[in-house]
């Protein structure tokens, strides 16, 4: 463009790119989002939102919407795999006047984040250069598999971390009161509670291949995790649907930017789940482009300054899937002994605003 005006063009319109074009409107920009898919992404997986997550969400002023589809945690459990306690957090003790923390079925907080914004649906572009010519800043929004990213920065695909994963929700396991997670040998199993009796599954064994082990039968994931204590079996018995599966991989990219083509979120630094910072990253990644273009400064100044925090969580990531896949006898003691200051160090540098 060359009158003056700034105008983005998003690539994506999952939580990264949403919680972008809110923010650059926020601050008077115009953005247009385009989403390949034709639908609303499907319903049946959850979201747990630390609480710099839910304070982004907040400054993107969302904080009633999310409220009134999420449900508050306020403690996680670290279980072994026969159910025996291996520690347990105060989620408001650590995170402070940071805010709560929430849990919410994954469609609600896309639907909270898109309401009101148009989003051109069956829609992509091919062209970048023509992309950039006709808008002033291109941002890509548009995943781990980032098309923008390959275009823009040539072969940089992610990195299987040798995890998969599965992901459910459940709606009768009313007894799940808190974040619960069994450890298993190359195990896990995750529950958290959405309310109103629904429960967010997540299972996840190591994998030299990124292949679904079970072939897409129910009944072979109940097998896989039969061993761990109840209600981790009654979660998975009697399944006909296949749950939503994916490889666990990472994004580990330089630079985040070139010229007037950006990257946020999962396209630029996808990460291991295992601290739940996807979407506190993304929105983060929101809040600070929006206020980077807002001021005119140039787009490496975002990257400047959310580089450091987002390898910081990816680092925490990488010595989480480092202590979870110790063996047993190793990891459980340290986990009773030392893993309040494990968790506590995990976290810490994340109460401060972004």
């Amino acid at each position: 463009m060359d009158d003056g005006t700034v105008s983005v063009l998003i690539i994506g319109g999952g939580i990264a790119g949403l919680a972008t074009a809110r923010a650059l409107h926020a601050r008077g920009i115009e953005a247009r989002v385009l989403e390949r898919a034709v639908s609303q992404p499907a319903r049946g997986t959850g979201v747990y939102l630390p609480a710099n997550a839910v304070r982004a969400i907040g400054e993107l002023g969302l904080s009633s919407g999310l409220a009134d589809h999420a449900h508050r945690i306020s403690q996680q459990r670290f279980l072994d795999q026969r159910g025996r306690v291996l520690m347990e957090v105060d989620l408001d003790e650590v995170w402070g006047p940071t805010g709560p923390c929430l849990a919410v079925p994954h469609a609600d907080l896309h639907d909270v984040l898109g309401s009101g914004l148009p989003v051109e649906r069956g829609s992509t572009i091919t062209d970048l250069d023509a992309a950039t010519a006709d808008h002033g800043i291109v941002v890509g929004a548009d995943g781990v598999r980032s098309w923008v990213r390959s275009a823009t920065f040539r072969g940089s695909g992610p990195r299987f971390l040798g995890q998969v994963s599965w992901r459910l929700v459940d709606d009768h396991a009313a007894e799940i009161s808190a974040w619960t997670v069994w450890l298993g040998r190359r195990a896990t199993f995750l529950a958290v509670p959405l309310g109103s009796g629904r429960t967010y599954c997540y299972a996840a064994v190591d994998r030299r291949t990124a292949d679904d082990p079970t072939g897409r039968e129910p009944s072979a994931l109940a097998d896989l995790f039969g061993g761990f204590a109840e209600p981790v079996p009654s979660l998975l018995a009697g399944r006909t649907e296949p749950p939503y599966f994916s490889p666990i991989e990472e994004v580990v990219h330089e630079p985040w930017s070139r010229g007037r083509v950006v990257l946020v979120g999962d396209a630029a630094h996808a990460m291991s789940p295992n601290m739940a910072e996807g979407v506190g990253m993304a929105v983060e990644d929101a809040l600070v482009l929006a206020e980077t273009v807002a001021a005119g400064r140039p787009l490496a100044d975002f990257e400047t300054r959310r580089r450091p925090r987002v390898e910081f969580v990816q680092a925490q990531t990488h010595r989480r899937d480092r202590t979870r896949s110790l063996p047993p006898f190793v990891r459980d003691p340290v986990l009773r002994t030392a893993g309040q200051r494990i968790f506590r160090g995990n976290y810490q540098a994340l109460t401060a605003a972004p």
